[in-house]
């Protein structure tokens, strides 16, 4: 179980009270980064967004734990890195949230798997949001997989598009 994650934003507080909105959250201050916050989904198993400025990476720093440090202004902010997260509301509240903030947003079919919520967070690194009946699905064919004799076959039919073969 993944009890947190940190994702960074141009915006760090717009993003936590969207988080906030679709998980049900409340939004704290996070200190140890400034201009950071948190946002904590009451659900007794300490779930939980740490949303950082844009440009924060963390580095090693030994016993006493790791440092933030900004890159430059205009550095890329793309990352491959993204997580699905299940949320109470239907699929049409979240892409309005979504495009209230000027974010795209669609509705995406994972190879005939499971559906999912895209949200383009800033229009720059997404989230996969799974309302209930996308979250069933989600875990339906999570379940599939596990129980499968050849578990590499459950994506053979989820193929590429042909823009993933591109270079950056």
């Amino acid at each position: 179980m993944i009890h947190h994650l940190s994702i960074s934003a141009e915006d760090p507080k717009g993003a936590a009270e969207f988080f906030a909105d679709v998980m049900g959250g409340i939004v704290v201050d996070f200190p140890p980064n400034p201009g950071s916050y948190m946002v904590f989904k009451a659900d007794g198993r300490g779930t939980a967004l740490e949303v950082y400025p844009a440009g924060s990476v963390m580095v090693a720093n030994g016993a006493p734990g790791a440092v933030f440090v900004r890159q430059p202004d205009g550095a890329d902010r793309r990352s491959p890195t993204h997580f699905a997260l299940s949320v109470d509301v239907a699929e049409s509240e979240v892409l309005a949230r979504a495009r209230a903030k000027g974010w795209d947003a669609f509705i995406c079919d994972r190879g005939g798997h499971f559906h999912v919520v895209e949200v383009w967070i800033e229009n720059t690194w997404l989230v996969e949001i799974l309302p209930p009946a996308f979250a069933a699905e989600y875990l339906g064919f999570a379940d599939a997989v596990t129980g499968l004799a050849d578990p590499n076959a459950a994506l053979d039919s989820h193929q590429p598009q042909v823009r993933t073969l591109e270079h950056a």
